[in-house]
């Protein structure tokens, strides 16, 4: 179709024998009735047209001047004009109709047929290289549209990979100052829709006065650098404080002239945060670490303090002279005892013994000596709902913590006002603020209506000796013992508070469904001893040992003393006599929970009691193990030492009141 020639000559024979030469000649042809067939077979295709001026003079060319307008662009379709020979000048019509053709070639007849196929010939060839340049250019715009896609595709799918990352890039025009850049950029800066138009100096706008200085210099100089890479902080549209970096490159023009910085933005609110999680938590086990060990070795320091001296009450007890001094130091002592369990429960290395607890129990048992601890000025009330189950947390801790939490109520108090204590049970999910493995908990929520503390101070409240006290009224341990407990049963403290609206804490503890154990009476002040037994006592402190030992003596026991491991071990092998081990937890070379389990391991039943003014986590303590924690009295130790004795011999067991008659019976 499209090397066809089609021939428009209404008037006599002329298209029929323009079209027998063209056949004879092998060239194809086609002859159109009328000016609308014509430009209905142009648009299907055609190499050159042949008409007669007289066609274009009867006809109305409308048709074929609106299609010869609508050419393409490569597209130049010759005509061959067969003039109608009259010797007068064309009229300015006439010469217009030809004009209109735009490619016309007039030949004048009559003419010889070699010089119409020769002018249809160069018009078909001048055709062919016009289809030639169509499909060049086909060919090209397809490839351009390809390659249209392709970068479009990329740019989307890299503005697709930067908004996975959180991140937006940018472009700044050095010469118009103007930054364009991609939705994600605005929705970092807080916008929800973009602007129309964003500058280094509206970035400088959010950023965090003090650090705008730095921020305008690196832009300055980015362009002597050849990079930027800065980090700052930014408050958004939207009012949120968040961290950004933003990162370029410096891009030259072809005369390597300096014209744009292109980059990336991301926010990086995160990552500080977790930094300085990461920070605190180093910082806290490194404290957790040093007050631990101090802690340790306090308790050995004050147990062999606290044993003299209940000896001495003990062996004096007519003497109301000796007995108020003891009294007081014993007091000392075991405030001094207090605060190193404060410091272990902090480092999470107290040796807790969790239970199944009655929380609202507990509770219940331990309000009327906050009322007593808090004052008349200040009004308790408890509210425990029903049928909660039980908690697994060590009681006696749990007991120190709330009554921290009451005397810290009450110092932020000091006008009255009113403490809350509820306990209600808890379902936690996944990502909860806390951190918490989703599950049941039980939550003890204390609450009061104090002045409140700032953003700042509850930043570090839990912190170990941070105290917004005077100096001496408190030693900022309250409330990181409580956090420690928290965390080291298993659970965590949450603290919320406004400055004037008060303080609430709320510790969260995992729930168990085993039943709490039965209460059982309180032991005697001392205990006499049933029948006489042999006690191998194991400690590398000679000062420990030495008074444990005089405890045990005291009491009516026979003491083998060890100061290792290793030593006790031998003198096991050479007396099978020895019928309780004591020993201390953390010695050289091997713990003493090593050395039961030794025991242990070789068949030896020995009942065993572990001291300890550390522990750690007793993960390498079997929990079927009794331990006593240092500082101790020598009542504490004599009904540990006996509860051993009652299990193995309890037909021979005797209940005997304690010498100084104040003491109940042991049971």
């Amino acid at each position: 179709m499209e090397d066809r020639v089609l021939i428009f000559a209404p008037h006599g024979r002329d298209a029929v024998i323009a079209e027998d030469l063209l056949h004879r000649h092998h060239l194809k042809s086609e002859i159109c009735a009328s000016l609308s067939a014509l430009a209905g077979a142009l648009a299907e295709g055609a190499g050159a047209v042949l008409l007669t001026e007289e066609a274009l003079a009867s006809a109305d060319r409308a048709l074929l001047s609106a299609w010869i307008g609508s050419q393409p662009g490569w597209s130049d379709l010759p005509f061959i004009v067969l003039a109608n020979g009259a010797t007068a000048p064309r009229t300015a019509i006439a010469s217009q109709r030809l004009q209109d053709l735009r490619n016309a070639v007039l030949l004048q007849r009559p003419l010889h047929a070699e010089a119409l196929l020769d002018a249809i010939r160069s018009a078909l060839k001048a055709r062919s290289r016009q289809y030639e340049v169509r499909a060049f250019s086909q060919t090209l715009t397809d490839a351009v549209v390809e390659r249209t896609r392709d970068l479009e595709a990329a740019r989307d799918n890299l503005e697709f990979a930067l908004g996975a990352a959180g991140m937006g890039s940018w472009d700044l025009d050095l010469a118009t100052g103007e930054i364009i850049r991609t939705q994600r950029h605005d929705q970092i800066f807080g916008y929800a829709e973009p602007l129309p138009r964003w500058t280094v100096p509206l970035v400088l706008q959010h950023v965090e006065p003090r650090q705008r200085p730095a921020v305008a210099t690196a832009f300055e100089t980015a362009i002597e650098s050849g990079g930027l890479d800065i980090e700052f902080q930014i408050t958004g549209a939207d009012g949120g404080m968040r961290w950004i970096v933003k990162k370029g490159r410096l891009r030259h023009d072809n005369a390597g002239h300096p014209s744009r910085i292109v980059g990336v933005v991301s926010d990086v609110t995160h990552r500080k945060e977790a930094d300085a999680q990461l920070a605190q938590a180093q910082k806290m086990d490194a404290i957790g670490q040093l007050t631990g060990g101090v802690a340790h070795d306090f308790n050995n320091l004050l147990t062999p303090i606290v044993g003299s001296l209940d000896l001495i009450r003990l062996r004096y007890k007519d003497d109301e002279r000796t007995q108020r001094m003891v009294g007081s130091a014993l007091q000392a002592a075991e405030r001094a005892g207090t605060l190193t369990h404060r410091l272990l429960a902090f480092a999470r290395r107290q040796a807790l013994q969790p239970a199944p607890v009655d929380t609202g129990l507990l509770i219940d048992g331990i309000v009327d000596l906050i009322r007593r601890s808090l004052g008349p000025t200040i009004m308790v009330t408890v509210e425990v709902a029903p049928g909660l189950p039980c908690a697994r947390v060590d009681p006696n801790q749990l007991e120190l913590a709330l009554l921290n939490l009451a005397i810290n109520a009450r110092d932020a108090m000091p006008a009255g006002g009113s403490l809350a204590l509820s306990v209600a049970e808890a379902a936690m999910a996944p990502g909860n603020p806390g951190g918490l493995a989703p599950g049941r908990y039980i939550r003890v929520t204390v609450s009061d209506t104090g002045i409140g503390m700032d953003k700042a101070t509850l930043a570090r409240a839990t912190e170990p000796f941070f105290s917004t006290k005077e100096v001496g009224k408190g030693t900022g341990l309250g409330l990181s013992m409580g956090h420690g407990l928290a965390a080291q049963s298993g659970g965590v403290l949450l603290l919320s508070s406004q400055p004037g609206e008060g303080t609430s804490v709320d510790i969260l503890l995992p729930v168990t469904d085993e039943a709490p154990p039965s209460q059982s009476g309180a032991h005697a002040e001392t205990l006499a001893v049933p029948r006489t037994a042999k006690v191998l006592l194991v400690d590398d402190e000679e000062i420990v040992r030495s008074i444990t030992a005089d405890m045990l003596r005291d009491i009516g026991y026979t003491v083998l003393e060890a100061g290792s491991a290793s030593a006790a071990s031998a003198i096991l092998g050479a007396d099978p006599e020895i019928e309780v081990l004591v020993t201390d937890y953390l010695m050289p070379v091997k713990t003493g929970a090593a050395l039961i389990d030794d025991l242990r391991g070789a068949g030896n039943k020995l009942p065993a009691l572990l001291i300890t003014g550390y522990a750690a986590t007793g993960a390498d303590v079997a929990p079927d193990v009794p331990r006593l924690s240092k500082p101790f009295k020598q009542v504490d130790l004599a009904a540990k030492v006996d509860d051993l004795l009652r299990k193995t011999q309890p037909a021979r067991s005797l209940h005997l009141v304690a010498p100084s008659g104040t003491g109940t019976e042991h049971g």
